[in-house]
């Protein structure tokens, strides 16, 4: 009898410990740590000794709740720009790490690092060119030449590498990146004169872009036109767009808050019209007297002539330099040359880098930094209205995409 009662005992416990076991991986799958989904977001987390490191993490949704990076993504120490094509995050790497690293989604909803190659030093810009090809730009005021990289998008590897002396395209020292764009058989480079030791911006009298053969990247010519100073500004990164039907638009607005020690000529938006490699004599953007007294920082094409533009509300004379701030968004549209400020976005502050900003159909997700965090702000371009949504913890939001 006891034989029979110590079998039972043991069985009870066998099913006892075989029901906690199901019970547990049932938990575990109903309470999955890892994160899945569509939207992806890179946030920057500065450690106590001041370093940043960068977290790429997918979300299911974004206009509720927190969104935290909790150990979860890809994590990269160091300091990285984010970009994104087609269904690929690729982040540039600056300082200690100077590499390419290219972020996609698993089939789960997860996100795995699928390319990484390094290079002597940081890559300034990575635009699209074509079908699996990208072209990057390194480019540094303090040295005299600049580097062309073609990409195969898939790979992640460097199919063609170009290099061309500064001198060949200017005499001054000191030329700093703002902007490329890739169009047909040419590629525009803008860029802005900084002082390699001081980053002051002594010659602000014209605009310059570099016009280059494409896909050989022989330097062909630079444009000027005097209506206006320099194109783009310090890590802005949005100085040239292309349009749908092939124009690119160069805008200019010297701002303090984005690195310009002087402002010599007016703020506005020039044309270089599709097929052609000549400023527009008979296009100008008074952009400035459009926002009634607003200038641009960052811009993002969203198609139909229209950019979503982040506007610097004080004049030049009153910004704090590399502040990027205060800012209000709203859309620009260069063919009616309107500007159109939305609603329910509260005055904030830039990062002074890339805009991070995603489009998805109408609306333009953003993060805002607030007195208590920042959070996601939905904005309507059509309504130009913008709906607050999901707290985010972060130092700040480097990079937002989706799949």
């Amino acid at each position: 009898m006891n034989r029979l009662n110590l079998n039972l005992n043991r069985i009870v416990v066998l099913l006892f410990l075989s029901f906690a076991m199901i019970s547990c991986s049932n938990d575990n799958e109903d309470n999955d740590p890892v994160s899945r989904g569509d939207y992806a977001l890179s946030l920057a987390i500065q450690g106590t000794e001041g370093n940043f490191s960068y977290y790429t993490v997918p979300f299911e949704q974004i206009m509720e709740g927190t969104l935290t990076a909790q150990g979860q993504g890809i994590e990269q120490p160091g300091y990285y720009d984010f970009v994104g094509f087609d269904n690929t995050i690729y982040s540039l790497g600056g300082l200690d790490d100077v590499n390419v690293v290219a972020i996609s989604q698993n089939p789960d909803g997860t996100l795995n690092q699928v390319g990484d190659v390094s290079f002597s030093n940081s890559l300034s810009d990575m635009v699209k060119a074509g079908d699996n090809t990208l072209v990057s730009v390194t480019m540094s005021s303090s040295s005299d030449i600049i580097t062309f990289r073609k990409f195969n998008s898939n790979s992640i590897t460097v199919t063609e590498e170009k290099v061309v002396q500064v001198s060949e395209f200017t005499n001054l020292v000191g030329p700093s990146y703002s902007g490329m764009v890739v169009r047909g058989d040419e590629l525009f480079l803008s860029y802005y004169i900084s002082d390699p030791n001081t980053y002051d911006t002594n010659y602000t009298d014209q605009a310059e872009v570099a016009v280059f053969s494409y896909p050989e990247l022989e330097f062909q010519k630079v444009i000027t036109d005097t209506r206006v100073g320099p194109i783009g500004g310090f890590n802005v990164k949005s100085g040239l767009v292309k349009d749908n039907d092939g124009n690119v638009y160069a805008i200019s607005h010297s701002n303090p808050a984005n690195g310009f020690s002087q402002s010599t000529q007016p703020a506005g938006v020039l044309r270089i019209n599709a097929g052609e490699t000549e400023f527009d004599q008979n296009y100008y953007f008074d952009i400035v007297a459009a926002s009634g007294g607003f200038n641009t920082a960052h811009l993002k094409f969203l198609g139909a002539n229209k950019a979503f533009a982040e506007m610097n509300t004080a004049t030049r004379d009153t910004q704090e330099r590399w502040s990027d701030g205060p800012l209000q968004s709203a859309v620009i549209d260069f063919e009616t040359q309107t500007v159109d400020f939305i609603q329910g976005v509260p005055e904030h502050k830039g990062n002074g880098r890339r805009l991070a900003a995603l489009q998805e159909g109408d609306n333009i997700y953003l993060c805002i930094p607030e007195d208590n965090g920042i959070y996601v702000y939905e904005m309507d371009t059509r309504t130009l209205t913008a709906t607050k949504g999901a707290k985010v913890q972060a130092s700040f939001v480097a990079g937002f995409f989706k799949f």
